[in-house]
C-alpha cells in the first residue's frame, strides 16, 4: 500500500476485480470530516460503475487504526452554522447509503479502534472482520448527540435491540472477542494475517455469481425491511435465474468439473 500521505484522504484503489476504499487521513487518526464523507459516495459510485468490480473492501492506509469517528473539530461550526450541519447531515446520509445500496458484497478490514462514524461506515458493509487489537464503539451520548434512526438500525440489525442499547447507553469500547460474540464482526485474525485472510475470502466470494451474489444481497435487505414471504419480485428472480447465463455456466463447469467462468 502507498504511503498515507501521498493519497487523498479517501481514495479507491482497484485490484483486479476487488475495489479498497481506503480511508487515509492517519495523522487525524482516519476522523471523518464533511470532504471525507462527501468524497466516500462518490468513489462508492465509481466502484459500482466499473463492471470489472466484483467486491469493495473498506480499510484503513495505516494498520493500527481504522476510524476515530467524526472529526469533532468542526463541531462547533455545527453548532454555529446550520446550513454547514445540514450539509454535513446530507453528506453522512449519502456515504452510508451509497456503501449500503452498493450492488456487489462489501467488506470491511478493521484494524485498531473503530469508533462511531467509522463504526457506522462498517456497519454499512456486508460484513465485518477484525484483528485481534481491534476495539468497537459508538459514542453520540458522550457528546450529546442522537444519532439517526438508519445508523441505529444498521446497529440493531446485527447485534439486536438488547446489545444496542449496551453498546450505545454506555458508550464504551468494546474489545474484538465481544464482538464477535455478539455478531458485531464475523470474524477475528491476527495483525499479521488480516490482510491475506480478507483477500483469500474475497476470493471465496468473487468465483461465484454475479447474478446470485448480487439477487442474495437484495434478498437479505428485503427481509431486513420487514418482508417476510415470497411475493411476485422474488418468485419472479427465483424463477428467471434458471434463464441466466450464470445458471448455464455454473451447470456446464459442475457437469465438466471445472471452476465456473463468472
Amino acid at each position: 500500500m502507498v504511503g498515507p500521505m501521498t493519497k487523498p484522504l479517501v481514495y479507491l484503489k482497484k485490484d483486479h476485480h476487488i475495489a479498497w476504499l481506503v480511508l487515509n487521513r492517519s495523522e487525524r487518526k482516519n476522523a471523518l470530516n464533511n470532504q471525507m464523507w462527501q468524497a466516500i459516495a462518490q468513489l462508492v459510485q465509481q466502484a459500482e460503475d466499473d463492471p470489472e468490480i466484483k467486491i469493495l473492501i473498506l480499510r484503513s492506509a495505516t494498520e493500527n487504526i481504522f476510524c476515530a469517528g467524526a472529526d469533532i473539530s468542526e463541531f462547533d461550526l455545527f453548532i454555529r452554522d446550520h446550513q454547514a450541519r445540514e450539509r454535513n447531515r446530507l453528506a453522512i446520509r449519502a456515504a452510508c447509503q451509497a456503501l449500503e445500496d452498493f450492488t456487489r458484497p462489501t467488506l470491511a478490514m478493521i484494524t485498531g479502534a473503530c469508533v462511531g462514524g467509522g463504526c457506522i461506515l462498517a456497519l454499512c458493509c456486508d460484513m465485518r472482520f477484525g484483528d485481534i487489537t481491534s476495539r468497537y464503539g459508538i459514542t453520540p451520548a458522550r457528546l450529546g448527540l442522537v444519532y439517526g434512526l438508519s445508523d441505529t438500525r444498521r446497529l440493531v440489525d446485527q447485534v439486536g435491540p438488547a446489545a444496542a442499547r449496551d453498546i450505545l447507553f454506555s458508550a464504551r469500547l468494546i474489545n474484538a472477542e465481544k464482538a464477535l460474540q455478539i455478531g458485531l464482526i464475523n470474524e477475528i485474525y491476527p495483525v499479521a494475517t488480516l490482510e491475506q485472510e480478507i483477500r483469500d475470502y474475497a476470493g471465496l466470494i468473487s468465483a461465484n455469481s454475479p447474478h446470485s451474489l448480487r439477487h442474495i444481497k437484495q434478498t437479505i435487505r428485503r427481509i431486513q425491511s420487514g418482508v417476510r414471504v415470497d411475493d411476485d419480485q422474488s418468485e419472479d428472480i427465483f424463477m428467471t435465474a434458471f434463464d441466466g447465463a450464470d445458471h448455464r455456466e455454473g451447470v456446464d463447469a459442475f457437469t465438466n468439473k471445472r471452476r465456473p467462468d463468472y
